[in-house]
């Protein structure tokens, strides 16, 4: 009898998945359903939208140490990391702020730039690990990142046990526990074959500002 293969998505497959998720979320989070939809629907499918958007984050942090891991230079995945954490600040405050500008919450690249250099630092000095996971959390909570210290707690927790899937596992769906519809990312993350699979190679990072920005375009539009 054929033994069945449940490894069948790259990262690519990855990519597409965590991008789907999020616009979706993003779609309820901006407010933007709310003018698609008349008041009875629109309620009813922001939460949807919501409960779906959390599937992406932890995907986005699983192809982060996937990325960390395999790149070979850490100074230039930093570079670009913070590049579009940047690049995408303004169009992030416009779709859900509403200004150009807001000091109170950071876009998620910020949470991915620190995450990444944390474990930089945790490679370097291992055995000081636990050290760096609390200033990356600390550091995510004071500059209000997006998901505050969850990002780094969770890096943590998939870097350190990357090759302990039940610990792996385990210590994830415990620190994505708050949000049980994250749990569920962890079906297609434990269903990945290790392969880089077909995608434009910048998709992902222009990904992020870009569907801001046509969310902020919408919006305008349809008021």
């Amino acid at each position: 009898m054929k033994k069945i293969n449940f490894k069948i998505f790259s990262s690519a497959a990855l990519k597409y998945i965590a991008m789907l998720t999020m616009l979706i979320d993003h779609i309820g989070a901006s407010g933007l359903i709310f003018i698609l939809f008349n008041s009875s629907i629109s309620v009813r499918l922001y939460h949807i939208s919501r409960m779906v958007g959390r599937i992406s984050f932890p995907i986005y942090l699983f192809l982060l140490v996937e990325g960390f891991v395999h790149t070979k230079d850490i100074k230039k995945y930093i570079i670009r990391i913070a590049a579009f954490a940047v690049l995408s600040e303004i169009p992030f405050d416009l779709v859900f702020w509403g200004h150009i500008l807001e000091f109170y919450h950071q876009n998620v690249m910020w949470s991915l730039l620190i995450c990444v250099i944390m474990m930089h630092m945790m490679r370097k000095y291992p055995d000081f690990s636990i050290i760096f996971v609390g200033i990356g959390c600390f550091i995510a909570w004071i500059c209000r990142c997006d998901y505050v210290y969850i990002g780094p707690l969770a890096v943590a927790c998939m870097y350190l046990f990357r090759d302990w899937i039940i610990y792996k596992n385990v210590a994830t769906a415990l620190v994505f526990s708050f949000e049980p519809p994250a749990i569920f990312s962890l079906i297609p993350i434990n269903m990945y074959n290790g392969k880089k699979g077909k995608s434009f190679k910048y998709l992902f990072y222009f990904f992020y500002p870009v569907h801001l920005l046509v969310l902020v375009l919408l919006k305008n539009l349809l008021r």
